[in-house]
């Protein structure tokens, strides 16, 4: 058998100057994924952190974002090398680790994605990434580790001040990374006050992420905030962001239905 090679249609759009599109998944349904995908977004993040989604409908998640022609993406749970290595093996090709803090977390990650020589990703040539073969295992091995893309979240003050050292340790035309300003913004309250979208930490966080993200070519992956309109998206755009994901389709579907209900009842 010869191993099908699976293209990464964020890294191509990256490769042409172009900005790929995503959504982020909170129903853990193969149908609006299909959706998601025959509409014209590149790719899919499929949230195990903020859903429920599990490891089973997860695997049934990533086969309806290839058959609707899109890259699925996971958001793992946790910096779990059990949990990533799940998503690698079910075929996502690209693994989204929430709060990574230090060059240590970094490490942990990468080395739990990636096979051998570059990780220590566990092998087994019975798995669905594989098309459960090992005829052609070395090739899938040196496919995945080439086009499956890390991005590690920084979400905390912790990983601003270590972002350079987080950024040494990514790969350009490979890896990429996203910045949490809501966890950021939440970690600075005091007691008594509400979350602070303007706080003058959340500019300069995002001067010094982009600042670094231009001088080594990693992409930032962002969100259009606070709409999904062109206004934002320009916005995004501008603060450095390369890779756009809008946020879940939950809260489209949200807004959809609560404008039935202002347009009808008046």
């Amino acid at each position: 058998m010869t191993f099908r090679l699976k293209q990464n249609r964020v890294l191509a759009a990256l490769e042409k100057g172009e900005t790929p599109l995503g959504m982020q998944m909170y129903t853990y349904s193969p149908e609006m994924i299909e959706i998601v995908g025959y509409t014209g977004f590149d790719f899919v993040m499929i949230d195990m952190e903020h859903s429920r989604v599990n490891a089973e409908t997860m695997v049934h998640c990533i086969r309806a974002a290839e058959v609707s022609g899109i890259t699925p993406m996971v958001r793992v749970i946790e910096n779990s090398p059990g949990h990533i290595r799940a998503a690698v093996e079910a075929g996502a090709q690209g693994i989204v680790v929430p709060h990574v803090k230090s060059a240590q977390d970094t490490q942990r990650a990468l080395e739990a994605l990636r096979y051998p020589p570059e990780g220590k990703c566990g092998i087994c040539p019975a798995i669905r990434a594989s098309y459960y073969s090992q005829d052609a295992w070395e090739e899938y091995m040196k496919h995945s580790n080439k086009q499956t893309m890390f991005i590690p979240l920084l979400e905390d003050v912790e990983a601003i001040e270590n972002v350079e050292e987080i950024f040494a340790l990514l790969k350009p035309g490979r890896d990429a990374a996203g910045l949490g300003l809501a966890d950021i913004s939440n970690s600075l309250l005091q007691p008594g006050e509400k979350l602070n979208w303007q706080h003058p930490y959340l500019k300069e966080a995002s001067t010094k992420v982009k600042a670094i993200s231009e001088k080594t070519g990693i992409p930032m992956m962002g969100m259009p905030w606070p709409k999904a309109d062109l206004a934002s998206v320009k916005a995004a755009l501008d603060s450095g962001t390369k890779i756009l994901l809008f946020f879940p389709d939950l809260y489209f579907w949200y807004e959809t239905c609560r404008n039935i209900i202002k347009e009808i009842k008046g």
